[in-house]
């Protein structure tokens, strides 16, 4: 047999909270290299929070997260009401646990239908899935939309909410608006049944893993504020010993801190939740579970977007019986005072664990905090279940196999990580010879009075270059004869969404935006428009307005006849006539 080495760059897997990228080297069939990079500067929120008043905090580390926001005020409140003694009533803690069922309702719904459910149906992206499954992704995006609505009955909005804060909540939600969300959550428990049933259906690989679940536990109810840290191996803490079992680590390829239990990765998350906490499920979920072929406690990651749902019923059904029993109060929040002192919160967050430590001044202000997310506790667990998982897919695979695996494997841990993962653009080296996914292009003998040249950008400083190649195209001979021929030279400010208004009227089109700092080291990379999906990861900030303009514009039909995307580093020459090269 041929000596064969095989090198894949995932450049770039995109979380709310960052970036990060996939090394994989094999040789000879066999892993020599898998580093899961995240490379991105770290964001210093713990510094940020020293000298900050207690009340300042559970806005502030809602910033981490635009997914997950609850979980890191909720993480907050706890460990800032220990250290001030707060006893919170019964109506705040079960107000806290219906915000929470809003926000895993949100998440695991966005991450089933948009992010997972692709991968195992054999579709690039849920709207290409939503032209043979659309009323599965109606059901996805109306779960969604209910655990949006259920976080913005207290929070006053969904995405960095604001009405939590130590000691309970600003106010209390109105009885006519906790009625109507009453009716849909309980019109919405038969939605998550079917898509437990569909999703059970679904041919998921086989794929047992031997790995340690991580999760809090609580002897009367599903975990979502309080409980113990448990494993399946026999630890069973309080959450203030945390740091006696767990080690946060720098690794050499990562600025983001590595997380282990006794020096071995561990798993955080719903699979890991549903193993170790099944009992403690309602009834009517449980009963669910019973009937399925997939059977928990599972050992395969794959089965993780089986157990998001069945989280999300779970949370349906929660959420139900705190509405039925909503009573409005005066007193939404306790009083209390200030005092010095150290205090633990450990939460679950849609995608596990979520630990936070506060040192506070007598006058509560901030003197240290250590924050510990989920996604950075889940890193070792991707890259041995990476490793084990290729092994066993089969190294000899080819490039395209070798990516879309690998991204269902990422998929299966954190929607934070997997955002992109649709998204990616993969260079393999295989026995030294590059298989370049950038395609050549060019627009043929286009109508120009239907043809555009649209720069993206904005005043900002470091963020006009798409501006700038416009300004020197309109100086350049070629393009100023095809100007007069029809061709339209358009500047864009950061158009969002309303990009799809701009281009519905050409029918060739080419935008012009400026590549993220260190996602290539290319100065000039071009993407097919029908191929945005696959690569988009290489450009500007812009990029998620670019993403969704043209996948609006895709599924109502009004695509342009072309469509090329360009994404430049700077705006020299050289690149001006790359660029007039493609007319």
């Amino acid at each position: 047999m041929p000596t064969d080495t095989i090198k894949i760059n995932v450049p770039i897997l995109t979380r709310v909270e960052g970036e990060g990228a996939l090394d994989l080297t094999i040789e000879d069939q066999k892993i020599t290299k898998l580093d899961l990079r995240i490379y991105e500067p770290p964001r210093y929120f713990e510094k940020f929070l020293e000298g900050r008043n207690y009340y300042d905090v559970p806005d502030t580390v809602a910033r981490i997260c635009g997914i997950c926001p609850v979980a890191y005020q909720m993480s907050a409140s706890h460990a800032i009401e220990s250290i001030f003694d707060v006893e919170i009533t019964p109506w705040i803690r079960a107000m806290r646990r219906l915000f929470y069922c809003g926000e895993w309702l949100q998440s695991h719904a966005l991450h089933i239908h948009l992010l997972a459910a692709p991968d195992f149906l054999g579709f690039n992206s849920a709207i290409e899935m939503s032209a043979k499954y659309g009323d599965e992704v109606r059901r996805g995006l109306k779960l969604q939309a209910l655990g949006n609505d259920l976080i913005t009955l207290f929070g006053a909005r969904s995405v960095h909410p604001v009405g939590a804060k130590v000691g309970g909540f600003s106010k209390a939600p109105e009885q006519k608006k906790v009625d109507a969300l009453l009716k849909r959550v309980t019109e919405a428990k038969q939605d998550a049944v079917d898509l437990i049933h569909w999703l059970d259906m679904l041919e998921l690989p086989d794929d047992d893993q031997d790995f340690v679940c991580v999760a809090l536990h609580h002897d009367e109810e599903y975990p979502f504020n309080e409980g113990r840290i448990i494993s399946d191996h026999g630890l069973d803490i309080p959450i203030s010993k945390f740091e006696k079992h767990f080690e946060e680590m720098h690794v050499d390829h990562s600025t983001a801190l590595h997380c282990l239990l006794d020096g071995q990765p561990y798993l955080l998350g719903p699979l890991a939740r549903v193993n170790l906490n099944a009992d403690q499920l309602p009834d009517d979920t449980r009963a669910i579970m019973h009937g399925l072929k997939s059977h928990f406690p599972s050992k395969n990651m794959f089965h993780s977007i089986i157990a998001r749902a069945i989280e999300i019923h779970f949370a349906l059904v929660e959420a139900e019986a705190l509405l039925i029993n909503y009573e409005y109060t005066d007193e939404p929040c306790m009083s209390f005072s200030p005092r010095k002192g150290t205090g633990y919160g450990c939460t679950e967050a849609p995608r596990g664990l979520l630990w936070h430590r506060y040192d506070m001044d007598k006058h509560g202000c901030v003197k240290k905090a250590v924050i510990v997310p989920p996604t950075s506790q889940n890193q070792s667990r991707i890259e041995q279940d990476l490793q084990n998982s290729l092994i066993r897919f089969g190294l000899d695979n080819d490039k395209k196999d070798l990516q879309l695996h690998a991204e269902k494997v990422i998929r299966n841990y954190d929607p934070c990580i997997s955002c992109a993962t649709h998204f990616l653009n993969l260079n393999l080296v295989r026995d030294g010879v590059i298989e370049n996914t950038d395609a050549a292009m060019s627009f043929k003998n286009p109508d120009l009075s239907k043809t555009a040249i649209i720069g993206i950008g904005s005043p900002n400083e470091g963020d006009e270059l798409g501006w700038q190649v416009i300004d020197k195209l309109k100086s350049d001979k070629h393009i100023n004869k095809l100007k007069q021929k029809g061709l339209s030279l358009l500047k864009l400010d950061r158009p969002g969404i309303s990009l799809a208004e701009s281009i519905k009227h050409y029918d060739h089109v080419l935008i012009v935006d400026a590549i993220k700092n260190g996602t290539t080291d290319k100065s000039f990379v071009c993407i097919d428009g029908n191929q945005l999906g696959a690569a988009s990861s290489q450009l500007s900030s812009h990029e998620t307005g670019v993403i969704e303009s043209i996948a609006l514009l895709r599924s109502l039909d009004s695509m342009p006849k072309r469509l090329i995307v360009v994404g430049v580093s700077d705006s020299r020459e050289e690149i001006i006539k790359k660029i007039t090269g493609i007319f």
